[in-house]
């Protein structure tokens, strides 16, 4: 999986859809937040809670004076789950996938509702929607447009690589000690030193072969554990001021690295300054083919206008390692000095700057980011709905089985409440597919969603109101039907069958419901709650009900 990730992450589009599913599972209770991993594991935890107690009789009777139990260890452990661990392992995650370069450096907004935070839910037709972003601008839609076209940037435009993965460099594994100055003098005579581009590693087995172009395995394995490199760049500092500096790198299983003979960064090597043979301490190699970042801002000043020296002292926890790996990149971010860049980007057609306050008055999904520069935030999205539509809105008459053409089915519902209702967003999920435009329905009206429109006027005319058509078709033996607002929460989910009155199945007749306004949604479900309609075709957009 790291093998692909790695791949993929070179793909711009790849990267900003990783980043907007990290945006939707870490922030606004998702499913990786705190309290929702909580929730999940104590829905476990309690799930076997009892068996525990027989799984404890298995525990440590043989090597241990007083058996472990379930009242002791184990719930001391699943409390350390809750209190300790959970609670503060999402933000531990959120750093790394920062530092791995997953995620972007532009936050993505927040939304609020009358002032208050409010991400998505029930809300007034009164009630005004804001936005806030630390820095940029902040583009929104309401129609489900992604304010980011593919294609466009989503690294910092004012950002610049010193140093590439593949750009060229000087190799050695050393056999014995050597001057120190190979670490950054420029007049360092590294020409016995082996050339080359791109990564430096080896691979016994499989693993790290598409990740270096330098092979050691013959000067390393077996033999020593360390190499150097030489990676000499420039910088020209007459132009453009640098405003940060980081070190992307890919490495298995340790390293020091520095510039122009300063120590800049290290991982996992704990010892003062490394020897020719010195080794790291273990590395979890699957992390090794993810870059990490690591921001070296600090050591701005030891650059230097023209030429410069990065050197990588990479090291292996053994000689007899099955692998080793050291990949680096050098990347800056220059202050321009020029007027934001946002305004050339393009923006899609839908899409807004955000100003201030929003009045919605249907229900509406919308969609944000922040553009910082040539930067894109992560997207933020959320549903606000609008209306007692899950109230007031129901099914009132199945047409699932015509006499005629099969494609006159429709379905009829009505609004049973005492004021408008905006269908926005409101959708079938089971039985047929189709979800509703903004379309207002008055106190009593009717609307229809039909398999297929020509047929259906042909029949009936052109003078009952249609919604649209939907994918799918009613099944003739009958199936579960399901409505939900725009939230996803149930309006209505029942099943009708072919078999409750013969003049429904296929003889003419619709399914009616007798009493639309039934306070219980669960009496759909019901034979006794429907009857065959009074006319043969049915009566899409008309009251055909018994009372």
């Amino acid at each position: 999986p790291h093998y692909l990730l790695n791949r993929l992450n070179a793909n711009p589009e790849f990267r900003m859809l990783l980043a907007d599913h990290i945006h939707r599972f870490f922030f606004n209770d998702g499913a990786l937040t705190p309290s929702k991993s909580i929730d999940r594991y104590l829905f476990r935890a309690n799930e076997i809670d009892r068996a525990i107690v027989g799984e404890s009789a298995r525990w440590g009777d043989r090597l241990r004076s007083r058996p472990y139990t379930r009242d002791i260890e184990w719930v001391a452990e699943r409390d350390r789950m809750v209190y300790d661990y959970f609670s503060i392992r999402t933000d531990i995650v959120m750093d790394q996938l920062r530092q791995a370069g997953f995620y972007p450096s532009v936050e993505a907004p927040e939304f609020s509702v009358n002032g208050q935070s409010k991400h998505g839910g029930y809300i007034n037709s009164n009630d005004t929607i804001s936005m806030a972003g630390q820095n940029g601008t902040i583009w929104y839609s309401l129609d489900g447009t992604d304010p980011r076209l593919p294609g466009t940037s989503s690294e910092p435009s004012n950002q610049i690589t010193l140093v590439p993965e593949n750009a060229s460099k000087r190799v050695l594994v050393p056999t014995g000690e050597i001057s120190n100055n190979w670490r950054g003098s420029s007049i360092f005579n590294d020409s016995n030193w082996r050339s080359g581009m791109g990564g430096v590693g080896y691979e016994v087995s499989s693993g790290y072969e598409g990740l270096f172009s330098i092979d050691v395995r013959d000067q390393m394995y077996g033999v020593n554990t360390a190499c150097y490199i030489r990676i000499p760049f420039n910088f020209d500092a007459s132009e453009n001021q640098l405003l940060s500096l980081a070190l992307r790198i890919r490495y298995d299983d340790g390293f020091v690295a520095y510039i122009n003979s300063v120590e800049v960064a290290r991982r996992n090597f704990t010892g003062g300054t490394p020897e020719w043979n010195s080794i790291a301490v273990n590395h979890d190699d699957s992390e090794a083919v993810n870059p990490e970042y690591i921001d070296i801002s600090s050591y701005i000043n030891i650059l230097r206008l023209g030429n410069n020296m990065l050197a990588i002292h990479g090291l292996n926890q053994s000689v007899t390692s099955s692998d080793f790996l050291i990949s680096p990149e050098l990347i800056a971010i220059i202050d321009t000095s020029s007027p934001d860049s946002d305004t050339d980007t393009e923006i899609p057609t839908g899409v807004q700057e955000y100003t201030g306050p929003i009045a919605l008055t249907e229900s509406t999904h919308v969609k944000a980011r922040v553009l910082d520069g040539g930067t894109w935030s992560a997207l933020n999205e959320a549903t606000y709905a609008i209306g007692p539509v899950a109230d007031n809105l129901r099914i009132t008459e199945l047409m699932y089985h015509p006499d005629n053409d099969p494609n006159e089915e429709y379905v009829e519902l009505t609004n049973i409440g005492n004021e408008i209702i905006n269908l926005n967003l409101v959708k079938f999920t089971n039985g047929v597919d189709f979800t509703f435009p903004s379309v207002e329905l008055p106190p009593g009206e009717y609307i229809v969603i039909v398999q297929d429109k020509t047929a259906f006027e042909a029949r009936y005319g052109t003078q009952i109101n249609i919604a649209g058509q939907y994918t799918g078709r009613l099944n003739n033996g009958g199936e579960k039907i399901r409505l939900e607002d725009a939230l996803g929460q149930t309006i209505l989910d029942f099943g009708y069958k072919d078999g409750w009155y013969d003049g429904t199945d296929g003889q003419g007749y619709s399914l009616v419901i007798i009493n639309p306004t039934n306070p219980d949604p669960d009496s759909w479900d019901d034979k006794d709650s429907w009857h065959a309609g009074t006319t043969i075709g049915g009566s899409p957009g008309k009251d055909d009900s018994t009372q």
